[in-house]
């Protein structure tokens, strides 16, 4: 299996995220715009083992406010749950 490497750069509105998600998976159909929907393709749709890496990211904690936290529980979440999902910061 090869590696699945999700990369956020200058994420500066939830628009931007779900459109850097969109752009680095190959998926099927429209990723729904909610937190839910990240937690599903995550957790069920992608092959792993994945790495995400969300850089810049106390330009987007400030960006993007509260939702910063409410989208980093989700992917600490899922990466609680897959052995192979695993989240990092720079």
């Amino acid at each position: 299996m090869s590696l699945t490497r999700i990369e956020f750069v200058n994420i500066a509105s939830v628009d931007d995220l779900y459109e850097q998600l969109e752009g680095q998976l190959e998926l099927e159909y429209p990723l729904g715009r909610s937190l839910d929907a990240i937690y599903d393709v995550l957790s069920n749709e992608v092959e792993g083992p994945v790495e995400i890496v969300w850089h810049d990211v106390g330009f987007s904690r400030v960006a993007l406010g509260d939702w910063f936290s409410r989208v980093m529980d989700v992917l600490n979440i899922v990466s609680s749950e897959r052995d192979d999902l695993s989240v990092s910061q720079d």
